[in-house]
């Protein structure tokens, strides 16, 4: 199996703000780990490029 990661950044790209959090924070956890344990360094170190994404700006309450 190839993975086209380009077309992933894309893909990644059109997801609503509350999607891309919730990869960023799997990434920074230990699920991250185990998926690199099944998919490879490779695969993993394109992970890496979701966990850092900046994250949105908090607005209302959470921006005070």
């Amino acid at each position: 199996m190839e993975i086209d990661f380009a077309e992933v950044a894309d893909n990644y790209s059109l997801l609503e703000q509350e999607e891309k959090v919730m990869i960023r924070e799997a990434m920074n956890g230990p699920v991250r780990e185990v998926i690199a344990k099944v998919f490879g360094a490779e695969f993993n170190n394109m992970l890496g490029q979701f966990a850092t994404a900046e994250p949105a700006p908090k607005r209302g309450l959470a921006a005070r």
